[in-house]
This record gives structure tokens, C-alpha cells and sequence, in this order.
């Protein structure tokens, strides 16, 4: 450690670092006009309706004694009058030192070079600058820390809020606190509690768990809200947040999640957020923090449909192998069953007005059953019932064991993005335990497949990534992330390509 120096904590396009001494560091980086007079007539809203639809109508299977792969495209959809469900939030901020870190620009940090000098070290591996001499206050002032620009978006949030929206704020480093809990009639007590947060000392590290039990108590028992969780780091106890994240799917509470920097635990953040249906945000630069808060809030105030799930019950012999959404974003899926495997739920979140959410299932198909009748027998694989609130659609997935047929093309393709997106799942695994090397071909195998895509830029990303893996046993940082969360957004680019039927 360092105790007589500054360091600066440098963010370039590749990594954020880490510095040794939080109080002397800075970051790097780089109206129509109306005719006539007219009258507003309320009418009353349509009730919310789900549609739910399947492809290929009949999967073709082939009438073989052993047990077969089949695949199904699943389509969920709202209709109806928007909902009016006030906002129930609560705000996870990462108050750890990192995110109090000055965020300088390149000219001024050019200038505490020339006035104090300035060396790169390496810290347990990381590279840092450590400055001669201490942040001069004049810097200090002029250079916004994470904390700070995440201020700003509360702010907008706070000026956004209606007078039945609930917003609960809460910090969070090595113990959690809250700092303030109001609505759009109590602005002043959020204002509050945003001014303590950049003032807040909590600890060094980061504990998100002790956040997200506090999210959860202050939401109450009522089903339903929102926990969003903001960091820049790593958390103490990553599975304790998965657990946390599966109670609150229980109760509907959907957690969104937003990773800033290059060195946040992106493979954990998006699980979070696959598990309890919430949305999962990539923060490249602290300055983007405010636009994407106020994505969430618009996502928020756009749903027509809240909490949706999708439940299946699978035929005797049937499994269900894996489970991708399509779209709005790409990524695999994990469900909730019972012991035997067959009753089947799915965490989808909330869909807004004009989307829908589309997923690819692949299921293991039994063998043909004995004695089939002429032309073949035919054989429910699965029912689905897709429910949010009080609206339920339902539909069945049909086998047909007459001969097994080409897969569509919509289905080839669909399996194609699938088999990316559990690639780049299982390289972050593979890395999580030191198998750089198999996470390196796993990346290897997945660029070749961007390629096939015509994602060319994506596949020279994921082919840097293994190249780096292999050379360094270490990802690129920001490159990393970067990658993993541009092809969660292929998912918006194949739903924006869909129009109507797949085929």
C-alpha cells in the first residue's frame, strides 16, 4: 500500500482501475395549431389482454425410438389500456470509495503531471498513477465523482415522481442505510436524503446483499415494485444476491440492474436481473449514469403489462433443455420447477407498450410412442399459460411424429443467437473459476458464430477477449463488458427485424 503518494484511478477504453488511497485519486477519461376548438372526452380504458402464440404450429419429429430435440418459438404480447400501477422503488447506490473517486479530464490530468509528477504501478496487478504529491482542491471542485453524476439522476427522478409514486433511497459500501423514503408529495425528504448520500461513509468495500434485504424490507409486503442496483465493483457474497434476487421474484419485485466501468461483475449483475425479470444496463462512462436512471423511469412508466411470468407444464417424458429470450434482449434463461421437473415458471418482468417478448425453447421430445396410428401420432408436448395480473393467455406446443423435416429457417436462426448467448454465459463461468484457457475457445467458438450472424465487429471483440484470456489469464476489463452487453441488445435488433409470422 501506498501512504505517502496520491494515486489516480485511470478509466480508458479498456479497464477502470483501482487505486490504494481513496482520498487522493482522480479518474481518466476519455407544438400543431388548432383550427377549431375542441373538447377532451375521457373514455374508459380497455381492459389488459396477452396474447401468447407458438411456432412451427405442429413440430415435425422424426418417428425414432430413442428421444429427439424439438424447438418452439413462444411470442407474448399486450393489448389494452396502459397501466396506471404508481411507481414502487427502491435505489441501491454503491457508496464505496471507488465511486467517490474525481473524475478528471485528460487536460487536467496532463496538468497534475506537470505540477507534481506522476508514475504507473502496478496494485495486485492492476496498473494505477501514482501522483508526488496530493489532488490540488481546485481539481477536486471541477472533477464530479460517480457518486455525484448518480445524484444528479436521483435529482431527475425526484422532479419526475407523481404524487402515488414511492421512491425509497439507499446506500450501500460495507453496510447498508437508508437515506430517504417519499413520493411526489414528500420531494423534500428525497432531496434530503440525495445530499447525504455524497456524504454517507460506509465503509470501503461493497456488500450489495445488505442493499438488496433492505430494498426488500423497505418495499413492504405488497407484490410488486422495483429495486434498482447501481455499482462500479465486486460484492462480498454474489450469492447471497442471487438468493435475494430469486425472493424478490417471488414477490414480484423485479430488480434492474446498472454496472458501471470495466470492472463490475457483469455476469452476476445480469443474472440478477434474468432471474426477477428486470432490465440489466451497461454504464460505459459515469456521465451516462442520469440517461440511463431515466430509461429505467421510462421503461417503468411504458408498461402495460407487469410481472409477467410464463408457466408450462411439460408432458411425462418431455424436458425442457434450455429456455432463451429473444427479445427485448438476448439471454439464457433460468425457470423454477418442481421436484419432477415438469411444472415449469418463468420470470419475464414488464412489457411495454408495442413490445413483446419472444423466446426459444428447446425441449428433449420422447420416443415415438408404441403402436402409432396411421400417419403418424401426435402428442402434446407442453401447455403454456402466459399471466400478468389478472389477464392469462394459453397455448399448447404439438408434436407430430410423421417424419422429421428441415427446422425453419426462424427457428435455425433463433438457435443460432441462443448458442451465442450461452457461449459468452459459459466463458464468464469458465472464467469466474480460472479456466481462462476454456473460456479463451469458448469465446473462440463464439466469434465464429458472430461471424456467421454477420456480426463481424462482434466477433473481432469476442476473438480480442479469448486472445487476451489465453495471453494474460485476464479479460480486457471494459472490452469485456462491452461485448457481453452488445449481444444482449442482438435480442432489440431481432425483435426491431420481426414482422408477423416467423415464417
Amino acid at each position: 500500500m501506498f501512504t505517502s503518494a496520491s494515486c489516480l484511478k485511470i478509466v480508458s477504453r479498456r479497464a477502470w482501475h483501482t487505486a490504494s488511497k481513496p482520498d487522493e485519486c482522480v479518474n481518466v477519461h476519455d407544438r400543431p395549431v388548432a383550427l377549431f376548438p375542441f373538447v377532451d372526452i375521457l373514455l374508459p380504458a380497455r381492459a389488459m389482454t396477452l396474447n401468447l402464440t407458438t411456432y412451427p404450429p405442429v413440430i415435425s419429429l422424426a418417428p425414432r425410438p430413442e428421444a429427439q430435440v424439438a424447438y418452439a418459438l413462444v411470442t407474448i404480447g399486450a393489448r389494452g389500456g396502459a397501466d396506471s400501477t404508481p411507481l414502487n422503488w427502491a435505489v441501491v447506490a454503491d457508496a464505496s470509495r471507488s465511486m467517490r473517486i474525481p473524475i478528471v479530464s485528460e487536460e487536467q490530468f496532463r496538468d497534475l503531471v506537470r505540477g507534481s509528477g506522476a508514475h504507473e504501478v502496478l496494485v495486485d496487478g492492476m496498473p494505477v498513477w501514482q501522483l508526488a504529491g496530493p489532488v490540488p482542491e481546485a481539481i477536486r471542485a471541477l472533477a464530479p465523482s460517480a457518486l455525484e453524476h448518480t445524484a444528479r439522476a436521483l435529482h431527475n427522478v425526484v422532479e419526475r415522481l407523481e404524487g402515488n409514486d414511492r421512491l425509497c433511497l439507499i446506500a450501500c459500501a460495507e453496510q447498508a442505510r437508508r437515506l430517504a423514503t417519499g413520493g411526489g408529495a414528500r420531494r423534500n425528504e428525497l432531496v434530503a436524503g440525495i445530499a447525504a448520500l455524497r456524504t454517507v461513509q460506509l465503509g470501503e468495500e461493497t456488500d450489495l446483499a445488505a442493499g438488496m434485504r433492505l430494498a426488500l424490507e423497505e418495499l413492504g409486503a405488497a407484490q410488486g415494485g422495483r429495486i434498482i442496483l447501481l455499482t462500479d465493483g465486486f460484492t462480498r457474497d454474489p450469492e447471497a444476491c442471487v438468493a435475494l434476487a430469486r425472493v424478490a421474484a417471488d414477490r414480484g419485485i423485479s430488480v434492474s440492474t446498472l454496472g458501471l466501468g470495466g470492472e463490475f461483475q457483469y455476469d452476476l449483475l445480469m443474472r440478477l436481473a434474468d432471474l426477477s425479470g428486470g432490465r440489466a444496463t451497461f454504464v460505459r462512462r459515469a456521465e451516462q449514469i442520469p440517461a440511463a436512471v431515466s430509461a429505467e423511469l421510462d421503461a417503468a412508466r411504458g408498461a402495460v403489462a407487469r410481472t409477467l411470468t410464463l408457466e408450462m407444464r411439460l408432458a411425462r417424458g418431455v424436458a425442457l433443455r434450455y429456455a432463451t429470450r429473444l427479445a427485448p434482449d438476448l439471454t439464457p434463461l433460468e425457470w423454477e420447477s418442481d421436484p419432477e421437473g415438469r411444472q415449469i415458471r418463468m420470470r419475464l418482468g414488464d412489457l411495454e407498450r408495442g413490445a413483446s417478448v419472444r423466446l426459444l425453447l428447446e425441449f428433449l421430445a420422447p420416443p415415438e410412442p408404441p403402436r402409432p396410428p396411421p400417419g403418424g401420432a401426435r402428442l402434446r408436448l407442453a401447455t403454456l399459460a402466459a399471466r400478468a395480473g389478472a389477464a392469462r393467455a394459453d397455448a399448447d406446443i404439438l408434436g407430430h411424429y410423421a417424419g422429421a423435416a428441415a427446422l425453419p429457417a426462424a427457428i435455425r436462426a433463433a438457435a443460432g443467437r441462443a448458442s451465442i448467448a450461452r457461449l459468452q454465459r459459459r466463458a464468464a463461468a469458465a472464467v469466474a473459476t480460472g479456466d481462462t484457457a476454456g473460456a479463451a475457445g469458448l469465446l473462440q467458438i463464439a466469434a465464429a458464430r458472430l461471424r456467421d450472424l454477420g456480426e463481424h465487429e462482434l466477433a473481432l471483440a469476442a476473438l480480442r477477449e479469448a486472445e487476451a484470456l489465453a495471453a494474460t489469464g485476464r479479460d480486457t476489463g471494459l472490452g469485456a463488458r462491452e461485448l457481453t452487453y452488445a449481444t444482449r441488445r442482438l435480442g432489440l435488433e431481432e425483435a426491431e427485424g420481426q414482422t408477423g409470422d416467423p415464417e
